[in-house]
């Protein structure tokens, strides 16, 4: 329309605009022109927010049957309305010979000496658009008119866009879907947000948003808005566009295959895209040989408007196509996706051994396309036999990306479908997955009443049906009564039936109950396993994972470096565990949100329990509180299965406000629970809090006993963690020296954060040399720890220790202060934490807000949560 327009994002735009129409200077008449109908709008409404105030706002938003005489209407109202804005929306559906009364309306408005805003989408209509371009050339020669055009955000822009709208800051992969889906258009934006939010595929979860699966069908209801347009040009062009929204990747073939979906010549589908291009709904590329659609959201909304049929038919067009050689396509995942559609339309054998092959070569990405593949090939299955294997191969896939439900549909086929059709040697691991499927999916009563011995609905001898109830209790985090049933089983004459079985659910058992020697054995056995070739891949990954959880990252390493040779996919928990332990705090606390936010919200085995207290134990030292309890919440509801884990946190929450009474209930309960279901992995974390509050009340008496307890787990256990607990409580008890020696040694191989903390607890108990304290504060900086390294700080000052870096801790100061404030604290609980009073505070506060130049508590929380803020 003009060149050399002023380009402003979106969600700015209505800011810039404000300040023009305001003005008593400039062009009367301004132009804004953008792709998205809806923005416009939306820009429209925030000016009329905006210019309520100052000045009246007339709106006319125009149609084909009624421009003309809106345009009348709008000449009429600018008479005496010198202090009105006038917004004269969707300008561009003026027909063609309303379009020069456009330009006598326009110097009119200037003789009024009105301002007035005009809203155009583009592209302009074809038979239109050569009188725009005429009409707007003479505005702008004698000065009339300033176009501005509006401009989508940039993928750098993107997140802050999507903090402002959810208050949530998006994780990468959810950044990369919306840019790819709207190209970064605000409306768009909102529409997949709103549309991921309904349907549960964007979870937010400690102010960060995540992307887990999308649905394979999405309800067209959710796309009315962007679909009324297309559906609006008619029959014939709304049949065209959902054919090529399917269609478009197979390239110069699009016409021909699109005439053969609508039944029309390929001459007249052509004409039909061109109509669709000169609508803006479609971009033509490369001559019109290739088209794309200028809103890649819209090509989605079109696929999701398919009825049944509609579908299947426009999927075996395709891959009829693709297995002809009359077609090409360049993703690799569009002839897989065409075939799970088109069904029993295609050839079936063909079809299934296809579907196979991609799901299997399907690199695992956390897409969950190649799931949907397997169930696919499975219902293609012509032999009930191999049905069942492709079916349990599907329920161990959806199982490794948390779609317990799906899994759940899967195994429950088989075991009511296909008994007759497993091997023997199959049986029991079938059920034990439907077992693992009730877990995940939150099917705590069914799985409860396996436990009870009340319920199995299958076949199979005393044995089988034991090594179930057993497995079930595991899940269920009752390992006692689990090795009772074991135990007893090791009696029965068929026990040789479930020996594997029996074997491994015994092992990690024991383990939690506190007899780590079958284990320790099964740890140091694996690696000449895997050298002889013995396919150990699933018990590989289950002790590195149990040996992450208890701590011994050192002892997994030679593990994990072995499923490097193996497709082995740990769980997030361990991921998690594994970047804490690695002084990769953030990354860490990333993978905790990724996993609550994505994975089933049920179920809460010992990995993921250890995920959770180091999330919460991270958090407190980071100063973020009201976070960490919302983390141990999130857990307890989960039903744990090391459910005295929670309470270390918990209690370290209460200390950090003086509440040292409820910190021990807390620890006592905990022990007392573990003690009564008899568990003794990790309760040497708990005893250790315990002596911690004694010390820091001056009451040293209860040590011995304490010492008592944590040398049992030790032994027990032989964990490094239990040892330095041991090493230092016995030095403090013993005033032994030596022994606080040896503990220093073993505390500098651990983890960052376990590494200051007990560096430090070596000073506090007397045991140390204070200089320990210097090597705890850079390690506590490794994790940005920044409520720890305050503690040490004061400790630091307290022993003559000199705080390295002064501009750099009060700028660290300033930072704490920003996380309390954003966590939520008021003036009072800061106060507590920093020891000092609520009149200090509020002038910190004061001077934070006057050098950051933010407003409120909300803008610096946006500002942290977006990396904006600065120190």
């Amino acid at each position: 329309m003009q060149q050399d327009p002023l380009l402003v994002p979106a969600e700015r735009l209505a800011a810039v605009l404000t300040d023009g129409l305001g003005s008593a200077t400039g062009a009367p008449l301004t132009v804004v022109c953008g792709r998205s109908e809806a923005d416009l709008a939306t820009v429209v409404d925030e000016i009329r927010r905006r210019h309520d105030q100052r000045f009246k706002v007339v709106d006319l938003s125009f149609s084909e049957s009624t421009a003309g005489a809106d345009l009348l209407t709008a000449g009429g109202l600018l008479r005496g309305c010198q202090d009105a804005v006038t917004v004269l929306a969707n300008v561009h559906r003026l027909p063609a010979p309303a379009v020069g009364a456009l330009e006598a309306l326009a110097r009119q408005v200037a003789a009024a000496g009105a301002r007035c805003l005009l809203t155009v989408t583009l592209p302009l209509p074809p038979q239109t658009r050569s009188a725009f371009a005429a009409v707007f050339a003479r505005l702008h020669r004698d000065g009339l008119v300033r176009p501005v055009t509006l401009r989508p955000v940039s993928r750098r822009e993107l997140p802050e866009l999507v903090v402002s709208m959810t208050g949530a800051l998006p994780e990468t992969a959810l950044c990369d879907r919306l840019w790819s889906r709207t190209l970064g258009w605000p409306s768009a934006v909102g529409t997949v947000l709103r549309i991921g939010a309904d349907s549960g595929a964007i979870t937010a979860v400690d102010r960060h948003s995540y992307l887990s699966a999308w649905p394979a069908q999405v309800q067209s209801a959710g796309y009315d808005d962007l679909l009324a347009g297309v559906r609006g040009l008619g029959l014939p062009l709304w049949s065209a566009a959902k054919a090529v929204a399917v269609l478009a990747p197979l390239g110069p073939a699009v016409s021909r295959l699109t005439g053969q979906v609508l039944g029309e010549p390929e001459s007249e589908a052509a004409a039909l895209l061109q109509t669709l291009a000169d609508a803006g709904v479609l971009l033509p590329v490369r001559g019109r040989q290739v088209w794309r659609f200028r809103l890649p959201l819209l090509q989605c909304a079109l696929r999701a408007a398919l009825g049944p049929y509609e579908r299947r038919r426009i999927a075996q067009i395709a891959v009829t196509a693709l297995w002809h050689g009359t077609a090409e396509c360049a993703d690799p995942a569009f002839l897989p996706d065409q075939l799970t559609d088109a069904g029993n339309l295609v050839h079936a054998g063909r079809a299934r051994t296809e579907l196979l092959d991609h799901a299997q070569r399907a690199t695992p990405d956390g897409d969950d396309r190649p799931l949907r593949w397997l169930r696919a090939a499975a219902d293609l299955a012509a032999q009930r036999t191999e049905r069942a294997g492709i079916l349990l191969a599907h329920a161990r896939g959806c199982l490794a990306h948390g779609a317990a439900h799906r899994a759940l549909d899967s195994t429950d086929t088989v075991l009511h479908e296909h008994l007759d059709d497993l091997p023997d040697d199959q049986f029991v691991d079938v059920c034990l997955s439907h077992l693992a499927a009730l877990h995940a999916a939150g099917e705590r009563e069914t799985l409860s009443r396996v436990a009870e011995g009340v319920w199995w609905p299958w076949p199979g001898s005393v044995a089988q049906r034991t090594i179930g109830r057993a497995a079930a209790l595991s899940l269920l985090g009752d390992w006692r009564t689990a090795w009772q049933v074991l135990a007893e089983l090791h009696r029965d004459p068929d026990a040789h039936l479930v020996e594997r079985h029996l074997r491994d659910l015994g092992t990690i058992t024991r383990l939690w109950l506190g007899d780590s020697a079958a284990f320790d054995s099964e740890v140091t056995a694996l690696p000449a396993r895997v050298t002889v070739g013995e396919q150990v891949t699933d018990l590989l990954r289950r002790d590195a994972e149990v040996l992450v959880a208890l701590g011994e990252l050192r002892r997994a390493e030679p593990l994990l470096a072995l499923t490097g040779r193996a497709p082995v996919r740990l769980t997030t928990a361990c991921l998690a565990t594994l970047a804490a332990g690695g002084g990769r705090a953030d990354e860490a606390l990333e993978l905790v949100r990724k996993s609550v936010a994505t994975e089933p919200g049920t179920g809460c085995g010992p990995g993921q329990s250890v995920m959770f207290h180091l999330a919460a134990i991270l958090l407190l030292r980071k100063g973020k509180l009201v976070r960490a309890v919302e983390m141990t919440n999130t857990a307890r509801a989960r039903t744990p299965a090391l459910p005295h884990l929670l309470a270390a946190a918990e209690a370290a929450h209460h200390v950090l406000f003086g509440r040292d009474s409820d910190a021990v209930s807390v620890l006592v309960r905990a022990l007392d629970h573990a003690e009564a279901t008899e568990v003794v992995a990790l309760t040497d974390l708990l005893w250790m809090s315990l002596a911690d509050i004694a010390v820091g009340q001056g009451d040293l008496t209860l040590l011995p006993c304490y010492l008592h307890r944590v040398t049992a787990v030790a032994k027990q256990m032989n964990t490094e963690q239990a040892e330095i607990s041991r090493l230092v409580l016995h030095s403090t008890v013993h005033a032994d020296r030596g022994t606080a020696t040896e503990a220093a040694a073993l505390l500098r191989t651990r983890p960052p954060l376990e590494r200051a903390e007990g560096l430090e607890r070596l000073v506090r108990f007397g045991v140390g040399a204070p200089e320990l304290l210097s090597e705890a504060y850079e390690a506590a900086g490794t994790v940005d720890a920044l409520l720890h390294r305050s503690v040490l700080r004061n400790l630091m000052r307290t022993h003559g220790i000199p705080v390295p870096g002064r501009q750099a801790t009060v700028a660290e100061n300033e930072r704490l202060l920003a996380v309390l404030v954003t966590d939520g604290l008021g003036n009072k609980q800061i106060a507590t934490l920093l020891d000092t009073s609520e009149k200090s505070v509020e002038g910190r506060l004061s001077r934070l807000f006057s050098r950051t130049g933010y407003r409120s508590r909300v803008e610096l929380a946006a500002a942290m949560l977006t990396g904006r803020f600065t120190a």
